[in-house]
């Protein structure tokens, strides 16, 4: 899993992906950009990004290794309930 940070500064978000012991996407341009692609940000992040989201945080978007999505999970809405859907060792190995 891999962090993509929506705190108020870079040293908080360092500080959470070190808490949570999580690689982390780098705080800024990239974050935002992949906030964009996948239309997932914080509601305190509206202003900047428009109000058109598919989820809020936190969220889960498994990729493959491409970057493709394979599934989301609307962890924000659906809490730990949300990682029922996601099969975490199926018959066909895409896990």
């Amino acid at each position: 899993m891999i962090y993509v940070p929506s705190d108020q500064s870079a040293d908080a978000a360092s500080k959470r992906s070190a808490a949570l012991d999580m690689l982390q996407v780098p705080f800024g341009d990239e974050a935002d950009q992949l906030k964009r692609d996948y239309n997932i940000w914080a509601g305190s992040e509206a202003s900047k990004f428009g109000f058109g989201r598919r989820s809020g945080v936190p969220a889960i978007v498994v990729l493959d290794s491409a970057g493709d999505e394979l599934k989301f999970l609307p962890a924000e809405k659906e809490g730990v309930k949300a990682l029922s859907s996601w099969p975490l060792d199926d018959d066909k190995g895409l896990w």
